[in-house]
């Protein structure tokens, strides 16, 4: 097993990372009333439309230790990231394969939502982690230690084969 892979592709809006967390501060995603006013084309009056973030906020700031696909330029990186179901499940892990993507203004990166990897570090400094196949509606966690390279494979092929065409 080895985790010296990399790759890169300027045309895919996605970075994968091995990092190390630093800070998950919750934040209030509706805190800034968001509304889009216009006017009835027919009537003339005027429509107000309002929307509500149902999921929880977070701002993320985690330590880059290995770029795993797409090149995150700096040694740490702040994202957001949102959850419906509470508090990030990638932040109870040390380490962790992180899939994050560029604003479409490309000034901020935003967690794809529920996508990561937990990791650990074999006695050779390697990471590693497992692949997870869901059979009658239960995630159940293969066997076999893969390679972040093999867990990045499986996300491509399945959850991000869009991206991938």
């Amino acid at each position: 097993m080895t985790d010296d892979f990399n790759s890169e592709d300027k045309n895919v809006n996605l970075f994968a990372f091995v990092g190390k967390k630093i800070s998950v501060t919750q934040f209030d995603p509706n805190a800034e009333e968001k509304e889009v006013i216009s006017t009835d084309s027919l009537t003339g009056e005027k429509i107000v439309r309002k929307s509500y973030i149902m999921d929880s906020g977070f701002r993320c700031k985690y330590l880059v230790l290995k770029n795993v696909y797409n090149r995150v330029e700096n040694d740490t990186v702040e994202f957001v990231a949102y959850d419906h179901y509470g508090r990030p499940n990638f932040e109870k892990s040390e380490y962790v394969l992180l899939y994050i993507s560029k604003s479409s203004k490309g000034n901020s990166y935003f967690h794809q939502k529920y996508q990561y990897d937990n990791l650990k570090v074999d006695a050779d400094n390697n990471f590693y982690g497992y692949i997870f196949k869901l059979k009658n509606n239960t995630w159940i966690k293969q066997e076999k230690k893969v390679s972040v390279k093999e867990l990045f494979d499986e996300k491509k092929r399945n959850v991000f084969k869009e991206l991938f065409k």
